[in-house]
């Protein structure tokens, strides 16, 4: 489901539930008040409390409807990356380069609020990627098809064609002073995916990783979804080649993971050998995963020492 949809629903089923409180609650009130009327004085009284009701119920739904449509986040025109990857390049800022699994684009949302049910406002995981980078001063990019021209808010969308994509993100990955793996739910890894991988073993950036996975479940109840990424973030480990990490080791800490950052540092021998940063979460009966679960793993995954930018 699109995001644009799940907002559309999550607004239908707010303002169906306010018409109901307003509609039903007054005819219960009445037959507790008085439960020895008659079924036609019922129906009769009924309606007209409801006929009272009906005109405040409009007005909180007009409200309601005002209220979304002020909150909802505008989609911005995306940026051609031919024009754009040039000033990017040069400039001396920090940026995060956020890789994708292929169809997964905005397919996960996040509650802001989880407690206060539907009147809480979402987010997709990538703004919530961007919005944790942003706090560190540090712009997130993402390449999308050319026919894309707009986009929601969050990282800056770059189109690129077809037959340039792979030039422009060897490009940007070079410099990138951060590379976001984002595993979508459900989705194996496609020949895009691990292209880029590829790249990124090769050029020895593998320090600059951080996979970011979709919530592992909610009230209790593990996703089975999170399996295929923890498949898909298994085998990007192990094409990563990562010096002195035991794979099928970490793999049993990626249970309940929301992030895995991939470091390196020089151990008693002086030699440049990998770690991994390993950030879960621990699933509640009452408990949803929303942004501030995100907001603190990716927190914890950004305060690792940062590489320092430059090209390799």
């Amino acid at each position: 489901m699109s995001a644009v949809r799940w907002r559309l629903l999550r607004f239908v089923r707010e303002v169906g539930l306010l018409l109901a409180v307003l509609l039903i609650v007054p005819l219960l009130s009445y037959v507790l008040l008085d439960p020895q009327a008659g079924f036609q004085a019922l129906i009769a009284s009924g309606a007209g409390i409801s006929g009272v009701a009906v005109l405040p119920a409009l007005a909180l739904s007009l409200g309601s409807g005002v209220r979304w449509w002020l909150r909802y986040k505008r989609p911005r025109e995306t940026l051609d990356c031919a024009g754009a990857i040039d000033s990017i390049l040069a400039s001396d800022t920090s940026y995060c380069l956020l890789l994708r699994t292929f169809g997964g684009d905005g397919q996960v949302l996040l509650p802001t609020h989880p407690r206060i049910g539907l009147w809480s406002p979402a987010l997709t995981l990538e703004q919530v990627t961007a919005r944790a980078l942003s706090h560190h001063g540090i712009r997130t990019y993402t390449l999308v098809d050319a026919a894309v021209r707009h986009s929601p808010p969050g990282p800056v969308y770059l189109r690129s064609p077809d037959e340039g994509w792979q030039d422009h993100i060897a490009a940007l990955a070079g410099k990138a002073a951060h590379i976001v793996l984002l595993l979508a739910p459900g989705r194996e890894m496609r020949p895009s995916l691990a292209w880029e991988i590829e790249l990124i073993r090769r050029r020895g950036l593998q320090h600059r990783v951080t996979i970011v996975f979709p919530p592992c479940g909610r009230k209790g109840r593990y996703d089975l979804s999170h399996v295929t990424a923890r498949s898909n973030a298994e085998r990007i480990l192990e094409m990563l080649e990562l010096s002195s990490v035991d794979v099928p080791a970490v793999a049993e800490l990626m249970h309940r993971a929301l992030a895995v950052r991939i470091l390196k540092h020089e151990d008693h021998q002086r030699r440049m050998v990998h770690m991994l940063k390993v950030s879960s979460t621990v699933l509640t009966r009452r408990g949803i995963i929303g942004t501030k679960v995100y907001d603190g793993a990716l927190a914890l995954s950004l305060t690792a020492p940062a590489p320092a930018t430059g090209r390799d």
